[in-house]
């Protein structure tokens, strides 16, 4: 299977880090889909929260570094920052919450925003379709 990327994609060096990170903050930013977290779908992909975790802070960082690689400027790296920011902060209320802790956090709603704010800021540069 071909993935074809938008066109001004090309200049990423990991495009498909880029789709990835879309596709985490679209589900972080939509409601609908983080309440699938406490009842999983055997047929839809449903990422969680220990899997959204790994994603932003292990398996990659998405700093100024990342410029070039899979993010476009500053502005898309201070945007991921902003949704790193936001988990951080109930992570550090309790390191073993599982998803409905976090869904269920008071800060949740700043998760969201950020991931939706951040979401609309990577799209403007193109998205996946199909």
């Amino acid at each position: 299977m071909t993935v074809c990327y938008p066109p001004n994609w090309s200049s990423l060096r990991y495009p498909w880090v880029r789709a990835e990170l879309l596709d985490y903050l679209a589900e972080l930013g939509d409601p609908s889909a983080t309440a699938k977290w406490l009842k999983p779908d055997p047929q839809g992909p449903i990422i969680g929260i220990d899997q959204t975790f790994h994603f932003f802070f292990d398996d990659y960082d998405f700093s100024a570094g990342q410029i070039g690689y899979s993010l476009f400027d500053e502005e898309e790296v201070a945007a991921i920052a902003s949704v790193k920011q936001a988990l951080e902060a109930i992570f550090t209320t309790n390191k073993a919450g599982d998803d409905r802790y976090f869904l269920e956090h008071p800060q949740w709603a700043p998760v969201v925003s950020a991931a939706v704010r951040a979401h609309a800021k990577l799209s403007t540069k193109g998205v996946l379709s199909g």
